[in-house]
């Protein structure tokens, strides 16, 4: 008996968390609509950890997004432009219908940096396209970190949702810095011309690039910087430059020449993919385009003998990585 009376007092509980289970519906009126929510993750980077928040924020301008939504079909419904403040909240609601969708997400797209599509109703997925900005086949400034992600989504007809929304990253950084391994050269900022070339200035809806034109990337900071020794005088000087490339596709045409002012040769010339591939460790067990992916930023420091104008490569070292001179191509064709 005691038991019994225990369960009845039991059921009034069990009967309000029920009707929390169930508390949002699409056909009876008398229940609010279900909501359906998804939240952007960054994990795939070198550390296999979310990093989406610090992305957000880690460059002079905060971020924004956009978020293109397609019937299951591929066909464009409708969009969602994603202010800095929603995405640190990274709580996005999304007033959908139960269905099938696929989702479009790029973080990061500005009107300085890129264009890209804005579809029309009806429009297929596969006509999306998105571009960097150049000036005559010419990019030579900062690029906005950019993150693109797609999702095939279903939207269940009761309860709600919280889908998590996986994003790669698209942009990357090298950095080089030129050592004059003689102290008292007096270095310019101007004495090198850095160049790298790719052929991905665009990117579709499956993150993969589209035309074959080749894109010039230059630096957007080149300056001097000095070395001191333990005295605290000048050891040595460098001029240190930054530049981007968009997504490296592993086996595409590629090139990174260094050049000293009044020197027609390039003093280092490799395909810049291949010489960037070279600094992954064994151990971490990725394919080539994976590594690519996740790699975002590369450090090249090349130690230079400069004589009579004329620059000789003594090493090169790549992400810590000292790649010996007969194991690159210095004389390689170009892109």
């Amino acid at each position: 008996m005691k038991t019994y009376t225990y369960l009845l007092r039991l059921l009034p509980v069990w009967a309000v968390l029920t009707l929390g289970l169930v508390s949002c519906e699409y056909i009876h009126e008398d229940l609010k609509p279900c909501d359906h929510y998804l939240h952007f993750t960054y994990t795939h980077n070198m550390k296999f950890a979310d990093a989406f928040q610090h992305e957000l924020v880690c460059q002079e301008e905060a971020k924004t997004a956009e978020l293109f939504i397609f019937d299951g079909d591929g066909k464009f419904l409708s969009s969602q432009s994603l202010p800095t403040e929603t995405l640190q909240e990274n709580r996005i609601r999304l007033n959908l219908d139960p269905g099938k969708y696929k989702l479009l997400a790029w973080a990061g797209l500005n009107d300085t940096d890129y264009t890209w599509t804005k579809p029309a109703a009806g429009e297929s997925m596969d006509e999306w396209l998105m571009s960097v900005r150049q000036d005559e086949g010419v990019v030579a400034r900062e690029l906005s970190g950019l993150f693109q992600g797609t999702l095939e989504l279903t939207i269940p007809s009761g309860g709600e949702t919280d889908t998590e929304f996986p994003l790669v990253k698209n942009t990357n950084k090298i950095r080089l810095a030129l050592i004059d391994a003689n102290s008292g050269t007096g270095l310019q900022a101007d004495d090198f011309t850095i160049l790298a070339t790719t052929h991905n200035g665009d990117l579709n809806a499956q993150n993969q690039p589209v035309a074959d034109e080749a894109v010039l990337w230059k630096p957007y900071l080149q300056q001097v910087e000095t070395v001191a020794d333990t005295e605290g005088e000048t050891a040595m000087q460098a001029v240190v430059a930054e530049l981007n490339t968009m997504r490296l596709m592993d086996g595409s045409r590629t090139s990174l020449q260094l050049s000293h002012k009044g020197e027609a040769t390039p003093f280092l010339q490799v395909d810049l993919t291949d010489f960037l591939l070279l600094t992954q460790m064994e151990s971490h067990d990725l394919d080539a385009q994976e590594y690519l992916d996740r790699q975002d930023e590369y450090t090249i420091v090349v130690y230079l003998d400069i004589v009579d104008g004329k620059a000789h490569c003594l090493e090169v070292i790549v992400n810590d990585w000292t790649i010996r001179l007969d194991d690159v191509n210095l004389g390689g064709k170009e892109a």
